[in-house]
């Protein structure tokens, strides 16, 4: 369709947001394709928008209406990951699942890439945070966060370079998967600037398309039927040319990461 085609040359002119000099990710996919016991453990990056586990789960059941999916998210608000105990949430039982989590999803404080010391504080945590993860039996993914737009104070243009090359050298260091949200966000910017993906009172949290967009991503990067022309749509609270544009872009940071 010319839209696709369209989509798709923009997004080959947007590759270039990548940071050129980041390795490649080790770790493209799952062992698990279809994991139905997820964990996600972050801050409110997660929770906005109705919370991205709730809209995962959503595009996960619309395509494998047989499936037993069971979906929990453990935020706090603000948090560095070293800041959640681990050890309580991968307890059998605990959150009311009683096998172990399939995948364990970690989502970094938005300023995690931003200094040597909070990188190093980042990887420590991961690190820490997936010994324990892979001892549950779990597989351990990363959510790599959007970069600031310039409505936030700390706005930085190289944010996302440092975002990508974090995430990437972390993940390959544990053997964790990368889920690229921040580069969802980077080429959904390239091919519609006029969209609004963050919310414009900080230019840090996501609106409720930016919340999908992370959600279509994470859907993307985990399992192996494609997120274009999934039928959720919020229940009809996001527009269905938006819905198809958030697909595929999510599908093509995945694409694009995976594939670089």
């Amino acid at each position: 369709m010319r839209t696709t085609f369209m989509l798709a040359a923009m997004m080959a002119l947007a590759t270039p947001g990548l940071a050129q000099d980041a390795p490649a990710p080790d770790k493209t996919t799952l062992s698990e394709e279809t994991p139905e016991r997820i964990l996600f453990v972050g801050n409110s990056y997660l929770y906005y928008g109705d919370s991205v586990h709730n809209h995962v789960v959503r595009l996960a059941r619309e395509a494998y209406p047989d499936g037993d999916f069971s979906y929990k998210s453990a935020t706090i608000s603000g948090a560095y990951l070293d800041q959640h105990d681990l050890s309580v949430l991968l307890e059998p039982g605990h959150l009311g699942i009683d096998e172990p989590f399939d995948v364990v999803i970690l989502q970094g404080h938005s300023t995690a890439a931003t200094t040597e010391e909070k990188r190093e504080r980042f990887a420590t945590a991961v690190e820490e945070d997936a010994g324990q993860i892979e001892e549950h039996g779990a597989e351990v993914a990363l959510y790599m966060t959007p970069a600031y737009t310039e409505a936030n104070d700390s706005y930085d243009p190289e944010m996302f370079s440092m975002i990508d090359r974090t995430y990437t050298e972390t993940g390959n260091e544990v053997g964790a998967l990368v889920i690229p949200v921040g580069l969802a966000f980077e080429l959904a910017y390239e091919a519609r600037p006029e969209i609004e993906l963050h919310k414009s009172f900080d230019g840090s949290h996501p609106t409720l398309l930016g919340t999908y967009l992370a959600s279509a991503t994470v859907y993307a990067a985990l399992y192996d039927k494609s997120v274009v022309g999934n039928a959720y749509d919020y229940y009809g609270a996001i527009p269905s040319e938006d819905v198809a544009f958030l697909q595929e872009i999510a599908e093509e940071a995945v694409s694009t990461y995976t594939g670089r």
